[in-house]
């Protein structure tokens, strides 16, 4: 009713006149001219009316004036009208007792339902009535978002009536029905302001909409759904089997010296990977008359208990100058195998060493570089920061990826830390 009253206005150039106190004016010239109809009428004669088809009709048409005047005076000053009412009724029940208690009325008027909304990422889980009643016993509204392509949504949760709604996405896109759910989100919050909210998907890019929801004191969650939500992160998607914890502590140290040393994006995390296998077994040595290839750049003790190449006798290092690089080691790795504090940057143009991230890194801080500068509202933490780089980069991306976009905007200036942890953007 408030969305066509609107549109009765706009195309009218009403909307300058529909101002709280005008529209408050009008209602209650229309409560008169309502009044006026029984003004000289016994209380015997305003019975009949409904006998009275002709005083009936005129009636109706002042009643209709009065509601669309109220309805609007709610709109245009932000009250949501039906859960001003429902709260209003319980206030009334409980200041003033009921005569003859017991009554279904006067029961229900003392406990308002808080209404709880379930919004759930079709294209992402797809629970059943069941489901979603274990997960979210007091659900009450259901709201079902999927794709174009998605036919007969919603027709198994029959347990829910007119409590559903399934939403179709205007079309198929990157994010395209997060953004929607997400809108939707802030939508119902507007309007519901004291309901609670359940945002149903495995999908981690909610996160941040999460958190900014709970901030503003919103009622807001996210429940995941499935074997992927009780087994957390795939192994498949990371691309290895479960490790020991030994071998977890032995990787998380040397990713430590990788990033220390140079963060320098997913080299840092190729390094870090492939020298979990030997730590698992004795270290093996290379004969001394073994031949050393250019595929097979020197290797050097990050560990404690990892063994040196034996076959590497100190007279053999060649001179900085003249030392060649590996074709396939790139400069971030060549420091990322290097201990923290001895960095052994491949020189570049007139020896100086060549900082400049991989082609991989690279796209990552651009497409970071280029959201950050459309958005208004930067993060002003380091960690606000951090979780932002990550819904960029999608829920699969690794840390040491992360570190190294962060650790780029800070070496070209872009991006300022205070050892608070402030962050000032120069974008």
């Amino acid at each position: 009713m408030q969305l066509s009253l609107r549109q009765v206005a706009a195309e009218r150039d009403w909307q300058p006149l529909h101002t709280p106190k005008n529209l408050a004016m009008a209602l209650m010239v229309e409560a008169a001219e309502l009044a006026g109809m029984f003004q000289w009428l016994t209380p015997e004669q305003s019975l009949a009316v409904q006998r009275d088809t002709v005083l009936q009709s005129q009636v109706a048409d002042e009643l209709a004036d009065v509601l669309l005047y109220l309805v609007q005076l709610a709109d245009h000053t932000g009250i949501e009208l039906e859960h001003a009412t429902e709260r209003k009724l319980a206030r009334n029940a409980s200041r003033h007792p009921p005569a003859r208690p017991g009554l279904p009325v006067g029961a229900a008027l003392a406990t308002p339902v808080v209404e709880t909304h379930v919004l759930v990422d079709w294209e992402n889980v797809q629970p059943g009535d069941a489901d979603i009643r274990a997960l979210v016993p007091d659900v009450t509204d259901l709201w079902l978002f999927h794709g174009p392509s998605q036919k007969h949504v919603g027709e198994q949760h029959t347990s829910f009536g007119d409590r559903v709604t399934p939403v179709k996405i205007a079309r198929a896109g990157k994010n395209a029905l997060d953004f929607h759910l997400s809108f939707y989100t802030g939508y119902i919050a507007a309007r519901h302001p004291d309901a609670r909210f359940v945002v149903l998907s495995n999908d981690k890019g909610y996160a941040p909409m999460i958190e900014h929801a709970a901030e503003l004191g919103f009622a807001t969650r996210q429940l995941g759904f499935g074997a992927r939500a009780a087994a957390g992160r795939s192994p498949s998607r990371r691309g290895a089997a479960p490790k020991t914890p030994a071998a977890k502590v032995t990787r998380g140290k040397r990713v430590a010296a990788a990033q220390e040393a140079a963060p320098a994006g997913v080299a840092v995390k190729k390094v870090a990977a492939k020298k979990v296998a030997p730590a698992k077994s004795a270290p093996r040595k290379r004969p001394a008359a073994a031949k050393k290839t250019a595929a097979q750049p020197d290797r050097i003790a990050t560990e404690p208990n990892e063994t040196p190449v034996a076959s590497k006798p100190a007279a053999r290092k060649r001179p900085a100058a003249t030392a060649k690089t590996s074709d396939t080691a790139s400069p971030a790795a060549t420091r990322a195998a290097s201990p923290a504090g001895h960095r052994a940057s491949a020189p570049g143009a007139g020896g100086v060493p060549d900082r400049r991230p991989s082609v991989g890194l690279a796209k990552a801080v651009e497409h970071v570089v280029a959201s950050l500068r459309k958005t208004r509202d930067k993060p002003t933490r380091q960690a606000r920061l951090l979780t932002t780089i990550r819904s960029l980069l999608g829920a699969s991306i690794d840390e040491a990826t992360v570190m190294a976009v962060l650790g780029q905007l800070i070496e070209r200036g872009l991006v300022v830390v205070d050892p608070k942890g402030a962050v000032r953007f120069a974008l």
